[in-house]
């Protein structure tokens, strides 16, 4: 059992160990992305509810342009401060545990488990409606999320450690882990 030190607002010493947290609960990684900021003239292309990855499209992107209601919106640090408070709020009310959050301008990225019979796209529904309702109570009402996201169950402890150590703090904004607490 590997002993970590839980740097929230609380500060509290538990005893995890990965392999066990996996084995009875599930632990996925979910993104939540900034209204239009996955736009069809991305070079690197663009998201289709249902299709995956589909090459950039600028005409599309025209189209798209002309019928959006609001501007992209983008998290600069105060909104990813305030994503990732919300994020640890909301998993404690809802008995979630986040291991890992982090942010940039576009999106937010959650790695959460929970012991509760609750499915992965109705806790990103929660989470979402939660990070909607503050972000419109301390900056601006707004679209601020595209309708859905991503959600990938951890496949298992190699790729939870690679989450972890690598994918995630290598976020451009601001970041909160078990480990370390808010960093950048």
């Amino acid at each position: 059992m590997t002993l970590r030190l839980i740097e929230s607002q609380l500060f509290a010493l538990v005893l995890w160990n990965p392999r066990d947290t996996m084995a009875h609960m599930p632990v996925y990684l979910l993104a939540v992305h900034a209204y239009r900021s996955w736009m069809p003239d991305r070079p690197e292309g663009y998201v289709k509810r249902g299709d995956g990855i589909l090459p950039a499209d600028p005409e599309l992107a025209e189209v798209y342009n002309a019928i959006a209601n609001e501007p992209a919106a983008r998290f600069g640090d105060e909104q990813q401060q305030l994503l990732i408070d919300e994020s640890l709020a909301t998993s404690a009310k809802q008995s979630l545990r986040c291991h890992f959050a982090a942010t940039d301008p576009t999106h937010v990225h959650l790695l959460l488990s929970w012991k509760t019979a609750k499915t992965s796209a109705a806790v990103r529904k929660s989470i979402k409606t939660s990070l909607t309702r503050r972000l419109n109570l301390e900056c601006e009402k707004r679209t601020w999320f595209s309708r859905s996201g991503s959600r990938k169950r951890v496949a298992g402890e190699d790729h939870f450690n690679n989450l972890v150590q690598s994918y995630l703090p290598s976020h451009r904004g601001w970041k909160w882990s078990e480990a370390r607490g808010y960093f950048k």
